[in-house]
């Protein structure tokens, strides 16, 4: 069987994640770093990365970074994403970071970034997630 690194294991891995094929590299104290291999299966017909993986790919990213400084006990959601695609996502490595922003008692912010090997900036995104004291029913 083979062993899976322990950030894989994490409370923050979820079957979006492992559908998708971003991989959490690093996690904690609101930073959060995935990264993906875009293939075939992500692109459009134009040969890019798709949009919504895009977008979904910086949701992961900024998302992991809010839910590493809320208690175990908290829960939180996207309440608004915004991405602004800069260049294309072409096939190959990309990383993607989130960095929770500012929190207060019920809403925290993040913003974040795609980046390709070279470090070349390739989308952005800044988003709101409210947080509440325990799950939701």
């Amino acid at each position: 069987m083979k062993k899976r690194s322990p950030v894989s294991r994490s409370r923050y891995s979820t079957p979006f994640n492992r559908l998708l094929g971003a991989r959490p590299v690093r996690k904690g104290k609101g930073r959060a770093l995935y990264a993906l291999t875009v293939g075939a299966d992500h692109l459009n017909r134009r040969g890019v990365a798709h949009g919504g993986v895009v977008a979904s790919l910086l949701d992961m990213a900024l998302g992991a970074a809010v839910v590493t400084s809320i208690e175990p006990q908290e829960w939180c959601g996207t309440v608004q994403i915004s991405v602004q695609f800069r260049e294309p996502v072409r096939p190959g490595r990309v990383r993607a970071e989130g960095r929770m922003v500012r929190r207060g008692r019920s809403v925290a912010f993040a913003e974040g970034e795609i980046r390709d090997p070279a470090g070349k900036v390739l989308a952005t995104a800044h988003g709101a997630w409210t947080i509440w004291p325990v799950k939701p029913a």
